[in-house]
């Protein structure tokens, strides 16, 4: 007859297996089956126009999770720190950022925002509310998400879920992902980073042709640039194709490759510059143009936290466009690193009339 030490034990040894069992399902999930190939609508209002303009305006912006702020450091860059320096530098960075929001949004219309790395109570920010609180002041705006860092089963303290997301005046025609290669390596030794394209589709006035607006954020830290050179054939190949279909395509968002030389003032180490490769504009397709404000730098090294004139700084957030489409203006705007390791580049675009005979 059992002993009541005996089914205890017992109990012991089958809460070790389930918790076994529940970890390794975990490790495989996460490691093998990322998440990142579906569009999320997070929010779709009524009575939205359903076409745009044939002249619209665009701003793409890597808010950096809320995380990044001019006090941050980050170990990938070579720097120490994991998380952000504290919970009110993360509200602080991430009142600016929406502040900042409110004022492109207020500024023209129709005006459409391309964001990467968008948390969503991410303890990378000490878990506050940074894609909920942009949806809230977007809310005459059809916003759209894809995951490109999120964890399967994770309990919530630990979670992840970052990604790009667009936001838009208008509702798009249809959504949905262009999957790229991946690096082989792991986040933590288990998550894969899934990399994709947010692709949106509009109709457009008066146009048999569609707006086809993509949302991308390349790969970093992969060596040399081999992945990122990968991916960049994958985005011309799937953009080309939409061209020859007639349509006006604008790829924005954080190349990760220097979009055009610059020499902006710096003293850091030419070994902190590791992760940086340039854009190989021979592989760009006839026509097609590489839209940036040279002026301005778009993006800080993270070694540590920035100091004008010490922190490398490049020029690598921007666009590409098909040759369909003409530039009315591109603007950096100088937030001075405040809030994120990035600063928004705003371009206002238009389609070119079509030739006749």
């Amino acid at each position: 007859m059992a002993t009541l030490a005996d089914l205890r034990g017992n109990w012991g040894a089958i809460l070790f297996a389930l918790i076994a069992v529940y970890c390794a399902v975990i490790f495989l999930m996460n490691r093998y089956r990322p998440h990142g190939n579906k569009v999320k609508v997070l929010h779709k209002p009524d009575n939205l126009p359903d076409k745009l303009d044939a002249t619209l305006t665009l701003t793409s912006w890597n808010i950096g999770y809320g995380g990044l702020g001019k006090e941050s450091d980050f170990v990938t860059d070579g720097g120490k720190s994991w998380f952000p320096p504290s919970l009110n530098a993360v509200k602080k960075n991430i009142g600016g950022i929406l502040s900042q929001l409110e004022k492109f949004r207020d500024r023209s219309a129709p005006h459409l925002m391309l964001l990467q790395e968008v948390s969503n109570r991410s303890p990378l920010s000490y878990w506050q509310p940074l894609r909920q609180s942009i949806l809230d002041r977007f809310t005459r705006h059809f916003a759209l998400f894809r995951p490109d860092i999120s964890s399967w089963g994770l309990p919530w303290p630990i979670k992840i879920n970052h990604g790009t997301m667009t936001l838009c005046p208008a509702s798009p025609k249809s959504a949905k992902v262009i999957a790229l290669p991946a690096e082989p390596t792991f986040l933590g030794g288990f998550i894969k980073r899934n990399y994709g394209l947010l692709v949106t589709k509009f109709q457009i006035k008066n146009s048999p042709q569609q707006w086809i607006i993509i949302n991308l954020h390349l790969a970093a830290f992969d060596p040399e640039g081999a992945t990122r050179f990968e991916q960049l054939q994958k985005v011309l190949s799937y953009a080309e194709e939409e061209f020859s279909k007639g349509n006006f395509v604008v790829l924005g968002g954080d190349w990760n490759m220097a979009l055009t030389p610059s020499n902006f003032p710096h003293t850091t180490d030419i070994k902190k510059l590791f992760w940086l490769v340039s854009m190989p504009t021979q592989q760009l397709p006839t026509g097609w143009q590489i839209i940036c404000d040279p002026q301005t730098p778009t993006v800080r090294t993270n070694y540590q936290p920035y100091v004008r004139g010490e922190n490398y700084t490049a020029i690598i957030d921007g666009f590409v466009i098909s040759p369909n489409i003409q530039v009315k203006n591109v603007c950096t705007t100088d937030t001075r690193f405040l809030h994120t390791d990035h600063m928004p580049v705003t371009a206002t675009f238009s389609t070119k009339p079509s030739k006749k005979g």
